[in-house]
């Protein structure tokens, strides 16, 4: 039994090392394909980023220490200019949470100074209290910044916002000057074009007043 002792420490440390530079491997292919399709795409590509969006303030869910920004790709879609990328934010200290990794998608918008999250209700748990005012709080929780929200949501872009199908699967935020949403799961470019293309038609209807008023300067 003794001899067998070290015969199972090699086989672990065999085994180990093996699971390593699979996963290696595997990191490799990935950058190599998203890096060829942002080159087909007229994109770029950065495998890591230390702050993808600047200074834009994150949704409650991507929180946590040391945030890791990995697979930064952006470009032109239309006429906007999006990004996409994974973030692995690291639970608080002494926290049993397990470690999400979050695809987030983000729009650049019109205004720089805007604040604003709209979430379906059943996945609104522990956000601030909703802007009072529309049907749109049957089914969503809006929170932010009550100037913004009073000029973005009007009749015709709450009316929109109820009737897509796509607000059930696509949370938003507004901040600075990105519109942005997340999902927990890998990046895939051509599935975040989808969410991508929501934005672009959430942005779309928003009034243009909405962006004067929230727009950089005195």
């Amino acid at each position: 039994m003794e001899g067998a002792m070290p015969v199972l420490a090699l086989v672990v440390v065999v085994v180990t090392a093996g699971a390593v530079v699979v996963s290696a491997h595997f990191r490799k292919e990935r950058v190599v394909d998203l890096r060829r399709w942002a080159r087909t795409h007229g994109w770029t590509y950065a495998e890591h980023h230390p702050a993808p969006l600047g200074d834009a303030a994150l949704p409650r869910p991507l929180g946590g220490r040391s945030p890791r920004f990995r697979h930064v790709l952006t470009g032109r879609h239309g006429d906007h200019l999006v990004t996409f990328f994974e973030h692995s934010p690291r639970p608080a200290r002494g926290s049993d949470e397990a470690v999400h990794t979050y695809r987030v998608v983000a729009v650049r918008t019109p205004g720089t100074d805007t604040d604003l999250e709209i979430r379906r209700r059943d996945d609104a748990a522990g956000t601030a209290a909703a802007v009072a005012g529309t049907d749109l709080e049957d089914a969503f929780q809006v929170s932010g910044g009550r100037g913004f929200a009073r000029s973005a949501l009007d009749r015709d872009t709450v009316e929109w916002l109820l009737s897509d199908p796509r607000s059930r699967s696509f949370p938003v935020r507004f901040t600075g000057e990105h519109v942005l949403t997340w999902a927990v799961m890998r990046l895939d470019p051509d599935r975040a074009l989808t969410a991508a293309d929501y934005l672009i038609d959430l942005v779309d209807r928003v009034p243009a007043r909405a962006w004067r008023t929230h727009a950089a300067g005195p």
